[in-house]
């Protein structure tokens, strides 16, 4: 599925495509001030309120079901063969500090879908062949891409560290502990026990598929139904591992949807940005039932 995703990248990244004025690289850093602050301004406005009650709602009943979510996966991974461990393999480290780790078996393989690498990779992949063919339509999505992983990033570590929940595979209450606000030395020394919601992973892989269908609408009937397997699979398989609790994927699919949203903006007029951000919702499914996201 991968292959062939990135297949459908590189047809789409070689089409030519309305001309645009091209970006600067350092866009993806000199916007991330605007485009923060347009999230949180419809993240918070009345707009928003179906929205939040939806991932409010869904967090709770899975909060609920978490710890059944969690053995149920487990059981599925043992009984696919899959496994219940990472074996994500550090091929690149800078002192004690793993900088790229690679899938050597299946299991790791569907983590993989979810890795900051993968999709750096995607967005890289744009710049390059917008570069090479001339196209700045392509050039700027990989910008776009860029710039929606370094400020969802951000909005992510924020509130991973707010919350200070413990990951499946080392809590140490049932549907695991909530520390908030450890220290920058405790978080970096034992992360598993406080970075579990929202999950990453899954807010980047989403960003993706949103950026992509915003940029290429013509193709969205192909991006989101494989978002929803794309993502399925990644939840499923973070979850079989011990990485993720159910509940810590609605606040991230919404986070990365709607920032995926604001990134696609950059570079635009203003009264542009405002048609483009109409409210809309997005189905996605999830290996335990189906999540809709509001944009906002």
């Amino acid at each position: 599925m991968k292959i062939l995703f990135l297949i459908f990248v590189l047809f789409i990244s070689l089409t030519t495509y309305a001309e645009e004025e091209k970006l600067r690289f350092s866009q993806v850093f000199t916007e991330m001030p605007a485009t923060s602050l347009k999230t949180l301004k419809k993240s918070f406005s009345k707009e928003a309120l179906p929205a939040w009650g939806a991932i409010a709602g869904s967090t709770g009943v899975l909060i609920y079901y978490d710890e059944q979510l969690y053995a149920d996966a487990k059981k599925r991974g043992r009984d696919w063969g899959i496994g219940n461990e990472d074996n994500t393999k550090a091929v690149f480290s800078l002192g004690q500090y793993e900088l790229l780790r690679l899938p050597t078996d299946t299991g790791s393989f569907l983590y993989f879908l979810g890795d900051g690498w993968t999709h750096a990779g995607i967005a890289g992949g744009f710049m390059a062949a917008g570069h090479l063919s001339d196209n700045n339509y392509n050039f700027n999505t990989g910008v776009m891409l860029f710039h929606g992983m370094f400020v969802s990033t951000v909005f992510n570590q924020t509130l991973k560290r707010s919350f200070g929940r413990e990951s499946p595979n080392v809590s140490t209450h049932e549907r695991g502990n909530w520390k908030p606000f450890p220290s920058f030395k405790e978080y970096n020394t034992r992360t598993g026990s406080y970075d579990a919601m929202p999950s990453g992973h899954v807010m980047t892989a989403t960003l993706t598929f949103t950026i992509l269908a915003e940029r290429y609408p013509q193709y969205a009937k192909v991006i989101y139904p494989v978002a929803g397997v794309w993502v399925t699979a990644l939840g499923f398989q973070m979850t079989n591992n011990g990485v993720h609790w159910a509940s810590d994927y609605p606040l991230g699919i919404a986070m990365g949807y709607v920032i995926g949203k604001m990134s696609a903006q950059i570079g635009k007029d203003e009264s542009k940005t405002k048609e483009d951000l109409k409210t809309g919702w997005m189905i996605l499914p999830t290996f335990n039932g189906i999540l809709a996201t509001k944009s906002f």
